[in-house]
């Protein structure tokens, strides 16, 4: 199992037309990701795929969630860290694409 950490938009920036666009179809730009997402949790998890069913339909006890952040479900915008790899990627309409730049 690998550790996964899930980053939402922060609701404050959800107003953002960025912010917009990521949750429309997974367009993110890195600085917009470093100023308005935040840590929400932790999955392990077998792979992104496998990230992505826990964080829709569980198991619960497959989540380690941040106290200081709410989560919801993972949708389109949303990013995961594969801390195996250390890479980003972004959740898609359809499958996920790696952020490129995040240092």
């Amino acid at each position: 199992m690998i550790k996964y950490t899930v980053y939402q938009i922060a609701k404050s920036e959800k107003s953002d037309p960025r912010g917009f666009d990521a949750m429309i179809d997974g367009s993110l730009d890195v600085s917009f990701f470093k100023s308005a997402y935040k840590a929400v949790c932790e999955i392990e998890a077998v792979d992104l795929n496998h990230v992505f069913e826990i964080g829709n339909i569980g198991p619960d006890e497959k989540i380690r969630r941040f106290d200081f952040q709410p989560m919801h479900s993972i949708s389109v915008g949303d990013v995961i860290y594969d801390s195996l790899l250390r890479e980003y990627h972004v959740v898609q309409g359809l499958g996920f694409k790696r952020l490129e730049g995040v240092a």
